[in-house]
């Protein structure tokens, strides 16, 4: 956990996965979107086809982080 400005998630070049601590108060199918797409350095069209596999509604839960972070860091 650390604080990552307005950044959700990062992957170091080392392979640490780094979580804003905002994170923790999203919803649980949020942050398995935050997790899955920091935890990929590429996101090619393979990763999101694969993406959409396991996570059928994930541009549902894309638009709704970028909701979430307007309440949560603009008020």
């Amino acid at each position: 956990m650390r604080d990552l400005g307005y950044r959700w998630g990062s992957l170091s070049v080392t392979g640490r996965l780094n979580i804003h601590c905002a994170t923790l108060q999203l919803p649980p199918s949020l942050i398995d979107y935050v997790l899955v797409y920091v935890a990929h350095p590429q996101h090619t069209p393979a990763f999101w086809a694969t993406v959409e596999r396991a996570m059928p509604d994930y541009e549902r839960r894309k638009s709704d982080l970028f909701g979430a972070g307007a309440r949560l860091w603009m008020g």
